[in-house]
């Protein structure tokens, strides 16, 4: 099958572009890197014992380390802020839903840890090659994201807990007809993970 004669030139472009978010350079945004170990081929992690004597946390506003082309801006600023507060949404509902929830807090204080979020890569999912049959096996289309978190205590800023992920979406996973369709799977999973992480630190699991 001969893709140019089923697709514009546009999309030939997108699809001979295409290839999934690897991992990126460290940032110094994490205040310590040399605590990470590798988990699989898509994410560091370090996570300290002392974390299960926390069960509120403050979460703040996610920083975009993510810096777009601005002669190809793949998001509009408008897009970057909703992706940075659905992080923080899902995050949320991640520790207070279920039972046994978390507690998140508005202010710092004494047993109050702070997560510490941030977007390193930041790939758009394009709608119009997820459904193109024509494209659909080849990998064009699927978008993906890239993050740096932390943990530290709120008050003394010591390091509890540390991830450096990535990955990009799949043809199994949705992503929807929006830009950032798999970005937010993606995300979603992450912070279910850390939930499930968290319940068997705090051994409620």
């Amino acid at each position: 099958m001969d893709l140019k004669n089923l697709l514009p030139a546009s999309v030939i472009l997108l699809v001979a572009c295409a290839a999934p978010v690897k991992e990126q350079e460290q940032t110094g945004f994490i205040s310590d890197y040399s605590r990470l170990q590798k988990g699989d081929d898509q994410r560091y992690y370090y996570i300290s014992d002392r974390l299960a004597g926390y069960q509120s946390f403050l979460i703040d506003p996610v920083t975009m380390l993510y810096q777009p082309d601005p002669e190809n801006r793949k998001f509009t600023d408008e897009e970057l802020e909703e992706m940075k507060q659905f992080f923080v949404d899902e995050l949320t509902e991640a520790l207070t839903s279920g039972e046994n929830p978390y507690e998140v807090v508005e202010e710092p204080g004494p047993g109050v840890a702070r997560f510490r979020l941030g977007i390193t890569a930041l790939d758009p999912t394009v709608g119009a090659l997820n459904i193109n049959i024509a494209t659909k096996l080849t990998g064009a289309g699927l978008g993906g994201v890239a993050v740096e978190m932390e943990t530290v205590d709120a008050e003394t800023g010591e390091q509890l807990a540390a991830l450096v992920r990535w990955g990009s979406g799949s043809r199994v996973m949705p992503g929807g007809i929006t830009k950032t369709g798999h970005a937010k799977t993606l995300i979603r999973r992450w912070v279910k993970n850390l939930r499930k992480d968290l319940d068997e630190l705090n051994g409620r699991v």
